[in-house]
């Protein structure tokens, strides 16, 4: 009788489903096993294996694929597809069902999306709104028309199935709804993925790539904001007026609850931390805690679960310490393990056999790549009408454009790619494509460096000595400012001969995405909190100016923010935008007043050849051995002094002798 009754209710239920065999998680030990059977059936014991082979792979691939350079996400994503049903599962059919059986994939999924509501927790994190009060009037033109491009495609597009098409009503229904997710995913431009393309091309600090960076921000912020209002809307003409009330004020709510609450806490934490010190594990742990937290909340009150993370990020004051803690905490973990791993599974959905015998089936990819190729020639229109160069533009267009681990962590979340849907996969394609070969395209369009091409190199020996002669000095500490002024003091500047110094301090960007550049003669500031640091340089600076005014000495201040690796670029175009004839940079090296070497940093020595390679003018390296640091040696003068100037031939001995010659103008030397 109970063996009826329950096929009756299954039968009235209409329950159907893939049934799977039971299996304990956990092995009981390789010599436990019993003849012919795998020790890979128990799912603990082959998730391990899954994430080692899914970690281990990409980077085997990229070793070999850097060498062309191509990015990091061409080779995990390519990792994926060796692993999916054309490589692995065609070649090799019974290790494949032993290792990816054809089973839903749950755990690895679950890590994946931890990963993403981790790499949008970060991305809050770095992401400097204050960047749209110093946004141009281009940027702000570029912006809105890169916001508008999508949202006009989306709204306007109209689909006609022509009379003979194979496609039946339930498949037009199921397009019809994927299509405005597959083209908005497609067509919108993305801040994070704008950032990684130009870190990764070494372009972030050019004119290029911060005119990028602030448009796809204004777009990103507009975006945000018409998301919000059009959710409400779909919610009350489609559902019930009063449900779309509830939704929205809930979520009004959650939001102040997070800019609030969450911020006093945040900023609480930050008071309590000295100056100059690191965050407390103990803090970082607790906002790691709250960041899942958030999560699970916003998804409570009926948003989205990247909602709670994101805006968490957000009021995480870029470069302060806590940004700087929770980033090293959670960046290797995020981009090194999970997001591989999110590229990678996702990737391994794809069949492209079966891609080619269904395409013209795959309706959404073909209206994506028709909507991404309009975008392209719109945006490339729009930055002519802006009045920029036609390859600037083209390379500006592939820039703002650019496709990466947000739009494959999209499609996870709101398609069936998980589930192994065509058309969702179809998408994998379209994003390995572009990330591919947009990379290239760009280093092939545009060249920083080409921009001073045809430029007269300006150097001290060709400079009149009845004008004023305009020097770069640059600084990464308070020590290196004080060398800098010490030296140029004796340049003999006179009102007939001035000096124009121009003092730029550099601090490595942590912590944020947006570089930039301070004028302290305008009273610029930065949004980031980080950026005190540089004071006391500029200090240094400012006493100089109040000093040497009267001699023939005008002094102004910036502030360079960017990360070390690509300093050198704000150092070159400084060099150009001011015409200066030298700059002059900090040796690698430091000693203290014994001689015993103290300090020694690759890094500087990369970017001082960096800035030998690439500078517009005459190149200094000046080397501190004084016996006394410190801003108290400025004030420590000798009635004279002596110089050597070695000539040994050539231009940079002749630039020596230049110098030399204006010292020697001064009365205080021997």
């Amino acid at each position: 009788m109970t063996t009826n009754y329950s096929a009756i209710t299954i039968h009235r239920l209409n329950l159907s489903g893939d049934c799977f065999d039971h299996v304990p998680v956990s092995s009981p030990g390789l010599w436990n096993m019993q003849y012919g059977e795998s020790i890979l059936k128990h799912n603990l014991v082959r998730l391990h294996l899954q994430l080692v082979i899914m970690i281990m792979l990409p980077r085997a691939l990229h070793s070999i694929l850097k060498l062309l350079r191509l990015p990091r996400i061409t080779s995990e994503m390519l990792a994926g597809y060796l692993i999916g049903p054309n490589v692995l599962h065609a070649l090799f059919p019974a290790a494949a069902a032993l290792l990816f059986p054809p089973m839903p994939n749950q755990a690895v999924a679950g890590l994946a999306k931890v990963g993403f509501i981790m790499f949008s927790f970060l991305n809050g994190v770095r992401m400097d709104p204050g960047l749209v009060k110093i946004s141009g009037k281009k940027a702000l033109a570029l912006g809105f028309a890169i916001f508008l491009y999508p949202f006009t495609m989306v709204h306007t597009c109209i689909i006609k199935f022509p009379p003979e098409s194979r496609f039946s009503d339930k498949d037009r229904m199921q397009f019809l709804k994927n299509t405005d997710i597959y083209l908005a995913l497609i067509t919108t431009s993305q801040f994070v993925g704008v950032n990684t393309v130009l870190m990764e091309l070494k372009l972030i600090n050019t004119q290029l790539g911060h005119l990028a960076l602030a448009s796809t921000l204004i777009s990103e912020l507009l975006r945000f904001a018409y998301s919000i209002f059009l959710g409400y809307l779909q919610i009350v003409f489609t559902i019930e007026s009063s449900l779309g009330t509830k939704m929205l004020m809930s979520s009004l709510f959650f939001a102040l609850m997070v800019f609030v609450v969450a911020k006093a806490m945040v900023l609480w934490l930050i008071k309590r931390t000295p100056t100059g010190k690191p965050m407390s594990e103990v803090h970082i742990n607790f906002v790691i805690g709250v960041l899942m937290t958030m999560s699970a909340t916003s998804d409570a009150f009926g948003v989205y679960y990247l909602f709670g993370p994101f805006l968490f990020g957000l009021v995480v004051p870029a470069g302060s310490p806590l940004a700087t803690g929770v980033i090293a905490k959670l960046e290797t973990v995020t981009n090194g393990l999970l997001l591989p791993l999110l590229l990678t599974f996702c990737s391994s959905t794809f069949d492209v056999f079966g891609f080619w015998k269904n395409f013209d089936m795959m309706m959404d990819f073909k209206v994506s790549a028709y909507g991404y190729g309009v975008k392209l020639v719109l945006t490339f229109l729009t930055c002519m009408a802006c009045r920029m160069g036609a390859r600037d533009a083209s390379a500006f267009s592939l820039i703002v454009n650019a496709k990466g681990v947000l739009e494959v962590a999209s499609f996870l979340s709101f398609s069936g790619l998980a589930a192994g849907e065509p058309d969702a996969n179809s998408a994998m394609l379209l994003i390995f494509v572009l990330t591919t070969a947009l990379q290239p395209l760009i280093r092939l369009l545009y060249d920083p460096s080409k921009q001073y091409v045809g430029y007269k190199r300006k150097s001290i020996q060709f400079a009149s000595h009845n004008t004023e002669l305009p020097v770069l000095t640059c600084a990464h500490k308070q020590e290196d400012a004080v060398a800098a002024l010490k030296m140029l003091e004796f340049w003999n500047p006179t009102r007939t001969s001035p000096l124009s110094i121009y003092g730029l301090c550099l601090q490595d960007l942590v912590g944020s995405f947006t570089p930039q550049i301070i004028n302290h003669q305008l009273g610029q500031k930065s949004s980031l909190t980080s950026s005190s640091a540089s004071q006391p340089i500029v200090d240094v600076f400012n006493y100089f100016k109040t000093e040497f005014r009267r001699v023939g000495v005008v002094v102004s201040a910036f502030t360079a923010i960017s990360p070390q690796k690509l300093m050198y670029e704000d150092i070159c175009w400084m060099s150009f935008d001011k015409a200066v004839c030298i700059v002059i940079v900090p040796f690698h090296k430091k000693w203290n007043p014994k001689g015993q070497l103290v300090h020694e940093s690759g890094e500087l020595r990369n970017l001082n050849i960096a800035v030998l390679d690439r500078a517009p003018c005459s190149v200094g390296i000046l080397i501190d051995r004084r016996t006394s640091h410190g801003v108290g040696s400025m004030f420590v003068s000798s009635p004279t002094y002596r110089v050597v100037v070695l000539f040994f031939g050539g231009a940079d001995d002749r630039e020596s002798m230049a110098i030399g010659g204006r010292m020697a103008g001064s009365p205080r030397y021997v």
